[in-house]
């Protein structure tokens, strides 16, 4: 076989593994610094033979068969693994176990949760109840979203960390939240066949995937986080890498020489926000201009949700309309030519580690329906600046520890 370093060293030959002597080998290191074919380096493993349609069946069916059962109790206590009759300390117990407390509204008794359930029925509702469910490890979905997280969990971290497995980590939490939808939609079939009440409305599942996209993602993503950003790090630590170097050098520049450099127009320059001290020269203040849109942008790695990233990227955008109207004396809509520049200087000043692991996770897990739209627009201008720092090239640079934002 052929084992590839982070260095870009391969070392090609034959591989063997005795159990207390580690690996051994016999072959040809090669150390020439040419650059990795990027199939190589970008290619992932297991679609074909492991689609996310056949992975953790024996987790889907469990519930599956709960369900089908018509969540009878006696199918209860095999599927959520413990005596259902047992004490209300020890029902507390298994909270404080799974670290789930403050869901003790949310009943844990099945013909409760099937009598709650008809009444969310509205998207808001629907979204509230969900997000309670989910916490409760006695609750069937928080049951189940638990199980995902172990196998989840023991698949991608430690030695499963690898970016030739982000393609099939990423569409498995998508098929996370796909059948979990599935599922409560299923247990509501239940519940409203049991009180009479079904309708159309009710059983519709045309839009599954989507409302599995806006509705149930943004609760289930944080408990695979973790594990998952990491392989979009892994995978884009190159491009990372670059964009380092690059904002390295740019973070060398004052204000007005780096707006000078970014061709930001000059009549766009908010002069008034470098406020001098006693012995400061203008040219040389740094980290003071468009300092509201920077701080903004920095938030960007303060949440999970791919929708509040979107949000933080589009109120960056209204902070630097609303700094250059400030400058100009009236409302100004920022055109392309005038954004890019301006929302280059932001990026610079902002020093976002990984900016390329976070603009794919975001690209990847938006709710489609935000596709063609502004948020699209504003994503897709922050990773036009992200590529063009990458390719700036002012000093020949190896390792590059960001340096700190102020």
């Amino acid at each position: 076989g052929k084992l590839s370093f982070a260095n870009g060293f391969v070392l090609e030959g034959t591989f063997t593994n005795k159990s207390g002597q580690g690996l051994q080998t016999h072959g040809v290191l090669n150390t020439s610094s040419e650059q990795l074919d990027e199939r190589i380096t970008k290619t992932q493993l297991g679609l074909r033979e492991f689609p996310v349609e056949k992975r953790w069946k024996g987790i889907y069916d469990q519930f599956l068969e709960f369900l089908q059962s018509g969540c009878k109790e006696e199918m209860e206590e095999s599927f959520t693994g413990f005596h259902i009759q047992t004490s209300k300390e020890l029902r507390k117990s298994q909270e404080y176990l799974f670290c789930q407390r403050g869901t003790e509204d949310v009943s844990w008794k099945i013909e409760d949760i099937l009598e709650e359930l008809v009444q969310h029925q509205e998207l808001e509702s629907i979204q509230s109840y969900l997000e309670k469910a989910l916490k409760s490890s006695l609750h069937p979905l928080g049951k189940l979203l638990k199980a995902l997280t172990v196998a989840f969990q023991a698949t991608y971290s430690g030695i499963g960390a690898n970016r030739h497995l982000l393609t099939m980590a990423q569409e498995e939490v998508k098929y996370y939240a796909k059948k979990i939808w599935e599922f409560y939609r299923g247990l509501l079939h239940l519940a409203l066949e049991q009180k009479g009440q079904l309708s159309p409305r009710a059983v519709d599942g045309d839009m599954s995937d989507q409302k599995a996209s806006s509705v149930v993602l943004p609760l289930i993503l944080p408990c695979f986080y973790p594990e998952l950003f990491m392989l979009y790090m892994l995978y884009h630590e190159r491009e990372d890498d670059l964009y380092c170097q690059g904002i390295v050098d740019l973070s060398l520049f004052p204000d007005i020489k780096l707006l000078e450099f970014l061709d930001v127009q000059k009549h766009l320059w908010p002069l008034k926000d470098l406020t001098l001290t006693t012995n400061q020269r203008r040219s040389l203040i740094k980290d003071k201009c468009f300092l509201s849109a920077t701080e903004c942008l920095q938030k960007l790695i303060t949440t999970v949700d791919p929708r509040e990233k979107l949000l933080i990227l589009q109120k960056t955008y209204e902070e630097l309309e609303g700094t250059v109207g400030r400058v100009l004396g009236k409302d100004y809509k920022l055109p392309m030519d005038d954004l890019l520049p301006l929302l280059m200087y932001v990026v610079s000043r902002a020093k976002i580690q990984h900016l390329g692991a976070e603009i794919h996770l975001i690209r990847d897990l938006m709710d489609p329906t935000n596709q063609g739209g502004m948020f699209d627009f504003l994503l897709t201008a922050l990773e036009s600046c992200y590529e063009h720092i990458q390719r700036m090239r002012l000093h020949p640079r190896e390792n590059c520890p960001l340096p700190p934002s102020s």
